[in-house]
């Protein structure tokens, strides 16, 4: 319908031309995309800064790169564009050597290298970027928070927090999480108990960090003192419940629930599954409204991790069958089952399958592809695959 009104269209401008290059590509249609970018008559920078987006967002790298090239003016947006789209793809080497000759930088490109130097478990590397920062927000002072609370540096997370000239409430429940997560809850509590306010994901953190221990009655307890008891914490009660085996008090909870979402139901079957409950996880699988991505991978998974590997495969395939699209760990369950039952043939169809998607891009499918070759004994084609990647280091170790 976008399509047939833009062709009606008798005077267009740049920005119609834009949108339409926008959309197609949010609808992952880049081929489509690209094709409206050809019959341009006149382009601007956010026309340009627009197609290394989409590129990157589809996997098209080399597409980015050059059409990055070929612009004839850039700005920080464009820059920052290339630096985001290299991290997203784990090149965290190509994005650290483009972000140094950025002839210019802002707020926006600083915290992007920085998180990716924060995912790249590089956190001494961020703690020297965020030093050389000419300015700060609270963003980045949160950012290096969490990155530190996620390398078990709690000490330097707390040192960081006192140090933050302002503090807003993601920050509190940032360093909330960071305590929880690496089993000081005790401390987490009182620092929750002290925060000037708080917002349904601080309540969460905290009833999350509780299930975690296993202390589900001290869960039960702030769930029930929650001044609106939120989806997003009762969902969070529901996978604590799951964790901890019980799966009647998670019933009750999710029978008496009034909404239900996604989340929801996903935390259902991965409860069932996780306790060998098979039948019940399907059951609960087929009952739910709308069979999104979330609730088949969770479905996949479950059979996976129940033995239940050609089951498992044959949901997958389901899934491609009717159109939807799988999650990066819902692919990896898929190449794992292959490799297990050293399926090439299928696995050489999921290979096919995750290029079209651009999955292949993603280290952790790549190592899963290599090992499923090498466990089918096709080294030819793990041995490609490795050549071919960008992160072969990271690779040698994922797959060995």
């Amino acid at each position: 319908m976008a399509r047939k009104v833009f062709d009606e269209m008798r005077d267009r401008n740049i920005a119609s031309w834009n949108s339409m290059i926008s959309g197609y590509f949010q609808n992952g249609q880049p081929q489509e995309a690209r094709n409206v970018f050809e019959r341009m008559p006149e382009k601007n920078i956010i026309t340009w800064n627009g197609m290394i987006t989409g590129y990157m967002a589809h996997g098209m790298i080399e597409d980015a790169q050059k059409a990055f090239e070929s612009m004839h003016e850039r700005n920080v947006v464009s820059w920052t564009s290339m630096v985001r789209g290299y991290l997203h793809h784990g090149m965290v080497k190509d994005a650290e050597a483009l972000f140094w000759v950025m002839p210019e930088k802002n707020v926006i490109s600083w915290t992007v290298m920085m998180g990716g130097l924060i995912q790249d478990h590089r956190i001494d590397e961020a703690r020297a970027l965020f030093d050389k920062m000419p300015e700060k927000d609270v963003v980045m002072w949160t950012n290096l928070v969490m990155g530190y609370s996620q390398e078990g540096r709690i000490a330097e997370a707390r040192d960081l927090f006192d140090e933050m000239p302002y503090r807003n409430v993601i920050s509190w429940t940032t360093m909330i999480s960071g305590y929880a997560q690496n089993g000081m809850v005790d401390i987490a509590r009182k620092l929750f108990e002290v925060m000037p306010w708080r917002n349904e994901v601080t309540w969460t953190a905290m009833l999350t960090g509780y299930t975690q221990c296993g202390r589900t009655e001290e869960a039960v307890e702030l769930l029930r003192r929650m001044p609106e008891r939120s989806l997003i914490a009762c969902n969070a009660m529901l996978v604590g419940y799951a964790q901890n085996g019980k799966l009647l008090d998670a019933q009750r909870l999710f029978s008496g629930m009034r909404v239900k979402d996604d989340a929801s139901w996903a935390a259902m079957i991965d409860g069932y599954a996780k306790w060998g409950l098979v039948r019940e996880a399907m059951n609960a699988f087929e009952e739910a409204p709308e069979k999104t991505p979330t609730l088949w991978g969770a479905m996949i998974k479950g059979n996976g991790r129940n033995g239940l590997e050609l089951e498992a495969l044959n949901l997958f395939m389901q899934m491609q069958k009717y159109g939807i699209m799988p999650t990066h760990s819902t692919v990896i369950t898929a190449l794992t089952v292959c490799a297990s039952l050293a399926l090439l043939d299928k696995g050489k169809q999921i290979h096919s399958y995750v290029m079209k998607l651009g999955f292949h891009l993603d280290v952790f499918v790549a190592s899963c592809l290599i090992t499923m070759y090498f466990k089918c004994g096709n080294l030819c084609n793990a041995h490609d695959i490795f050549m071919r990647s960008h992160e072969r280091d990271v690779l040698y170790w994922e797959s060995s």
